[in-house]
């Protein structure tokens, strides 16, 4: 009888522990196309940071102002990912706000973007990008640039053109 009650308390920690757990801070899957390898980035929502660059160029004015997104894998790897066209000041700006507002009210993302996994060339002679994220700590850029489709959480979705949000697989257009 006493073997029978420590099996069963262990069976019932096991269960309690098992049920637990959560989800891993970041998963990323790939899927083959035929234009382009597409991603889809599961994670945490502080593991995301974002800016809007200002390009200087005379000729083109207002419309150099790039956005960028990056994300750090549980590797401490840290992803970049922009938006594909530039922008005015404005457009950019509101993209952030737009995609900020999706950071604050949830603790999980999902991420669609598009590109090879390509790691950035490291050394003495080639500028270091370091990005910021919080308590985390400070992290270099480790993978070429890839491109955003989608950005989703529970709730909505955010992209820049309507399609790219119906294109991944899992995400569905609130």
């Amino acid at each position: 009888m006493r073997l029978l009650k420590i099996n069963s308390i262990a069976i019932i920690l096991y269960f309690f522990i098992c049920g637990c757990q959560t989800a891993p801070v970041f998963n990323l899957k790939t899927f083959n196309t035929d234009t382009d390898d597409l991603h889809v980035i599961s994670i945490n929502s502080n593991r995301v940071q974002q800016k809007c660059l200002f390009f200087d160029a005379e000729a083109e004015n207002n419309w150099r102002h790039q956005y960028l997104m990056y994300t750090l894998s549980d590797k401490n790897e840290v992803f970049e990912i922009m938006q594909s066209t530039n922008q005015d000041k404005n457009t950019c700006e509101a993209q952030f706000k737009a995609i900020e507002k999706i950071l604050r009210s949830g603790p999980r993302v999902g991420l669609c973007v598009r590109g090879s996994l390509e790691k950035s060339p490291q050394g003495p002679t080639v500028e270091s990008r370091t990005i910021r994220f919080g308590s985390l700590g400070d992290f270099d850029v480790s993978y070429e640039s890839l491109t955003l489709d989608s950005i989703c959480n529970s709730k909505t979705c955010f992209s820049n053109n309507s399609v790219w949000v119906n294109t991944c697989p899992g995400f569905v257009k609130n």
